[in-house]
């Protein structure tokens, strides 16, 4: 963490440390009766298409929360696909990723930080329930589930720990709640005769197939037992399910928001300084000895670049020093570390609304950087371009918060390319492109533009995208319009 989070550690310990005192919540009782009742729920579930949300409803609630995990049960799933990691003292979490810095204001591996320390750290864009949202702890996931009768697909990110969570669902009965594992880390789950395993049909959530009725009809017939999604409530629909009102507080109640007065504890040329200290970006580290010292280098700037955003840095010299991180972004084999520098310092012009920010953008997207030889894996069959990965995909979810002219006719640049020239210049970002574009011109004309583009999965981000919107006029006027099979898809009031 940056020396301001340092700090920060020690006053929380100081001043709410007292609130987060335990580091794993007990596990409720249950009553003989209340545990027959919520056997008897499961195995109904078992007899039907299950529908999984792959990492929660999270189009309600932020990834792998407790929220989205909620959610997936009110709009008529079954289940949720759930992400598990540990921490350096042993607490078993759910997050996804393998890196903390895409969604916490925090950097590193789940694994290098203690429990407690990783509470307080805020999600970047967390969403529906603002700083309430927390990565929640798998005895909290397991709890939630036992309370919904709902079905768990386990995506065990790190290998050793099947033994642990195998000891978990023991404590709390949760065998036959278990209807998918992976295999690669599945270990003693996968050969306890306690595991039940179910198969999928497949999954809709990848071309956002789940809002068009004539993939789920396809899927539902086909052989198997469930359907993954991000959304259940095209498939439950089709089955004949009830969605229910949406509920609107976070499901932990004794979690409070943190809220500590924050000031610039160092001054902007400080931070600046630290960004300018880059005379390594090119030098490929190869032994374990340079990475280690490469890896904390381009951490620092990083970090730097975040603080430059708290205080709303926007001097000349800050705009260049960021610049410079961009277009000079740190080389390193491990992808991890390529380029990391280079993505915070982009997101951070773009959010302090920086002059070029958008024609920066547009550098980054299409960049083919000849400098990235060195740091190619061969292991992976992809464009050289691709390598750049981390500042390309920060592009179009940044610009979603910098409407304007400029954006707009980027988003619509790109999602004019062909899928050749698209994968040309790094991971295909359509998706992406479409939604930016109508998070920024939210208009009918722009949602019917976007629902009828030549990909599936743009069609769909926009349909799902006028659902959030669908009470304001030009959300169900699209709607209306160009999906309004869809409307059947809102919850209740």
């Amino acid at each position: 963490m940056s020396s301001r989070f340092t700090l920060s550690a020690a006053i929380l310990q100081l001043v709410v440390f007292p609130l987060l005192a335990e580091v794993t919540p007990t596990i409720p009782t249950e009553t003989p009766a209340e545990a027959k009742l919520r056997h008897e729920r499961v195995a109904e579930r078992r007899k039907g298409t299950d529908i999984i949300c792959h990492r929660g409803a999270s189009e309600f609630a932020h990834e792998n929360t407790l929220e989205a995990f909620r959610a997936t049960f009110e709009l008529g799933g079954d289940g949720n696909e759930i992400d598990i990691r540990i921490t350096k003292d042993g607490v078993l979490v759910c997050f996804h990723d393998d890196m903390l810095d895409r969604i916490l204001q925090a950097y590193g591996d789940v694994s290098e930080h203690k429990w407690n320390d990783l509470k307080p750290d805020r999600f970047r864009t967390p969403g529906r329930f603002g700083n309430q949202c927390k990565i929640p702890t798998l005895v909290e996931v397991f709890e939630l589930h036992r309370r919904h009768a709902g079905l768990l697909h386990l995506d065990i990110k790190r290998p050793k720990l099947d033994e642990d969570i195998a000891n978990l669902l023991t404590k709390m009965d949760m065998w036959d709640h278990v209807g998918y594992c992976n295999s690669e880390t599945g270990g003693v789950i996968l050969r306890d005769p306690r595991y039940k395993p179910r198969r999928y049909k497949g999954g809709l959530y990848l071309d956002h197939g789940e809002v068009f009725p004539e993939a789920i009809e396809a899927m539902v017939k086909k052989p198997g037992d469930g359907v993954i999604v991000d959304d259940p409530r095209g498939v439950a629909v089709s089955l004949g399910r009830k969605l229910r009102k949406l509920s609107t507080e976070s499901v932990d109640r004794t979690f409070r928001t943190i809220t500590i007065g924050r000031q610039l504890l160092v001054n902007e040329s400080h931070w600046i300084g630290v960004l300018n200290i880059a005379a390594d970006w090119d030098r490929v580290a190869e032994s374990a000895k340079d990475r280690e010292a490469s890896d904390w280098h381009i951490r620092q700037r990083a970090e730097a670049a975040d603080e430059l955003l708290d205080p709303g840095a926007k001097s000349k010299q800050a705009f260049a020093a960021l610049e410079e991180r961009v277009r000079k972004r740190s080389l390193h084999k491990d992808w991890m570390w390529h380029g990391l520098d280079g993505e915070k310092s982009l997101r951070t012009l773009i959010l302090l609304n920086a002059p070029n920010a958008v024609e920066l953008s547009r550098f980054v997207l299409w960049r083919d950087d000849p400098a990235l030889d060195p740091v190619v894996n061969p292991m992976f069959k992809n464009p050289r371009s691709w390598t750049d990965w981390r500042q390309k995909t920060i592009v179009f979810p940044t610009l979603a918060e910098l409407p304007g002219a400029a954006t707009e006719k980027l988003c619509r640049d790109y999602l004019a390319l062909s899928d050749d020239e698209a994968k040309k210049i790094g991971p295909p970002q359509f998706e992406q492109a479409g939604r930016t574009l109508l998070a920024v011109s939210p208009k009918t004309e722009t949602a019917l533009e976007l629902m009828k583009h030549r990909l599936q999965v743009v069609r769909g981000r926009a349909i799902l995208d006028c659902l959030k919107k669908a009470k304001e006029p030009w959300g169900r006027e699209a709607l209306e319009k160009a999906a309004p099979h869809a409307l059947k898809y809102l919850p209740p009031e």
